[in-house]
């Protein structure tokens, strides 16, 4: 499989951003499959589940992954004007009518992972042929600590390794991810739920992956008020973009 690989140099990434109120939204869902459900998987996202969703108002874009030595196997990405976008009549309608592909592929998806973000800040434009999803959660009450700590120090230290195009900070809400969610309802087993995200993307997934780890082991959840969870490294599989 042959991604798309969009190369940035450091000095040319965009400034950061940093806006919590007109923040762009984003969902974010990972699942494991059954082996005989793969093929009919990427079928559906292809032929017709990353149209449906991309048709409603508000959504931009979608990007689907697969993971690369880790799991869950697959990871979609779909950014939205706005958080609103995902709470909308239009999604709604959408998720409580589904069509019967739908419907028989839901209930097989296994160990699911789902969020609705705010994108609250990001610092480079460019999309990468390879990310890593850094599950995170701030220390209660250290919030913009832990915000100055992504932002000031552990960002501007990824970029040193000159192979990161890109970084952003998504902030779920419950709330929001909750009501934007009656297809668990399909599924076996409830989904389980993602608190902050760091979504960082590289043209190299190897020299990001020892540049995390190199950062991961200089943090210290006491000072930074930031306490690090998993990592999970995913290659490009397609980006599509809404009529």
């Amino acid at each position: 499989m042959q991604s798309t690989i969009t190369k940035q140099p450091k000095a040319q990434l965009k400034e950061p951003q940093e806006n919590h109120e007109h923040a762009p939204g984003l969902l974010l869902v990972m699942n494991d499959v059954p082996p005989d459900l793969d093929e009919e998987l990427n079928r559906w996202y292809q032929e017709e589940h990353l149209a449906e969703r991309l048709a409603v108002p508000g959504f931009r874009s979608a990007r689907r992954y697969r993971a690369v030595g880790s799991q869950p196997a697959y990871m979609v990405l779909y950014t939205c004007d706005s958080i609103d976008a995902l709470t909308s009549p239009a999604y709604r309608k959408v998720l409580d009518n589904p069509t019967e592909c739908t419907r028989r592929i839901l209930p097989r998806m296994q160990n699911v992972i789902r969020a609705a973000c705010r994108a609250t800040w990001s610092s480079g434009n460019a999309v990468g042929g390879t990310a890593i999803i850094v599950q995170c959660k701030a220390i209660e009450g250290r919030e913009e600590d832990a915000r100055r700590f992504i932002r000031d120090t552990f960002a501007e230290r990824l970029k040193k390794s000159g192979c990161m195009v890109s970084i952003s900070l998504l902030e779920s809400d419950a709330e929001v991810t909750a009501a934007s969610n009656s297809e668990t309802a399909r599924r076996t087993r409830p989904d389980h739920y993602a608190d902050w995200v760091l979504l960082v993307e590289s043209f190299d997934l190897v020299c990001l992956s020892l540049a995390l780890h190199g950062e991961v082991l200089r943090c210290d959840s006491q000072r930074d008020g930031l306490l690090i969870g998993s990592l999970n490294r995913y290659e490009l599989m397609c980006l599509y973009g809404a009529a």
